[in-house]
């Protein structure tokens, strides 16, 4: 998944890498918001953009006198995405010590009384989306700044949506909006392969099933390359067979495979080798710490199927 669709960074701002201490947050996302009414929905988008560089400049000001901005990221009435101190820093937003290293932040930029739009609840989902890729890899979790220490943070009716699942609802992609009119379903139970415990191996472990020298790529490739679009036999399964158990061995380790999903997309996980496969075996091959050649051989198919999950 890409960033989110309408994505301000800090170069867009005129500004340098951000000079927060690093970090590597891996438990979720933090929604905060601003303690005075502010009523962006109702301005020009750069009325937000004033805002978020005026936020920054308070915070490093002598009032607060921190590193950078606060946030990772604020959420703008006009769904975008602003970049705060952005990936792998430490936060100043939580208030607590682990809340700031465990944690991402994001600010929907409004009042307690603001208008919270629908564009901005499709832009703090694109946002945790993007996080939930193996780049980054945070848990799904979604929490509210009170549910670190004692505040009104990010206020009653901002909390209420963090407690009821509302940004941990998948988001629209490609310029459309959510209906937040429309009752939120309670999601289903969540098989236990897809949050995976760490130092855990999910499912089979199979070998590598083709002989020495062949891999699983594309049907253009030379006859070392099996691509599943032909029916070839190894070890009693198809190709396409090996080819779909390798995307579910993914999805058992939690990553976001099949039709609809981060990888696999558009035509879901049916074992016939083409761009798709290439995105996801590089990604996880980047991931692992692996050579990326988009190339399923004996130490990627390894790395599936016979290390845990970190």
């Amino acid at each position: 998944m890409p960033r989110p669709e309408k994505y301000v960074s800090r170069s867009d701002l005129g500004w340098g890498a951000s000079g927060a201490s690093y970090a590597n947050p891996k438990k979720g996302l933090v929604v905060h918001y601003d303690g005075s009414n502010q009523n962006l929905a109702a301005k020009d988008h750069s009325a937000c953009i004033a805002y978020w560089k005026n936020t920054r400049k308070f915070h490093t000001g002598p009032a607060r006198g921190w590193a950078d901005l606060g946030y990772s990221f604020g959420a703008c009435p006009h769904s975008y995405v602003f970049e705060g101190r952005g990936l792998y820093k430490y936060q100043a937003a939580q208030g607590t010590t682990p809340g700031n290293r465990d944690y991402y932040s994001v600010t929907l930029m409004c009042g307690p009384s603001d208008e919270i739009t629908d564009a901005q609840v499709n832009a703090v989902r694109q946002l945790r989306e993007w996080l939930m890729e193996p780049a980054t890899s945070i848990a799904g979790t979604v929490k509210g700044h009170r549910d670190f220490v004692s505040t009104s943070c990010p206020g009653d009716k901002l909390y209420r949506m963090v407690r009821d699942g509302v940004f941990s609802q998948p988001a629209v992609w490609g310029g459309g909006v959510p209906d937040l009119s429309r009752p939120i379903a309670k999601p289903k139970p969540t098989p236990k392969w897809e949050n995976p415990a760490k130092g855990t191996i999910p499912g089979p472990r199979h070998d590598f099933p083709l002989p020495k020298g062949h891999v699983f790529w594309r049907k253009t490739a030379p006859n070392w390359s099996v691509s599943g679009h032909y029916h070839r036999v190894f070890k009693g399964r198809s190709a396409r067979e090996w080819l779909k158990e390798f995307g579910a061995q993914l999805a058992r380790r939690g990553w976001s495979v099949g039709k609809g999903k981060t990888y696999l997309r558009r035509y879901g996980n049916d074992g016939l080798f083409g761009p798709e496969y290439e995105d996801l075996v590089e990604a996880f091959q980047r991931a692992q710490g692996l050579d990326q050649d988009g190339r399923i051989g004996p130490a990627t198919w390894t790395e599936a199927f016979h290390r845990p999950v970190t």
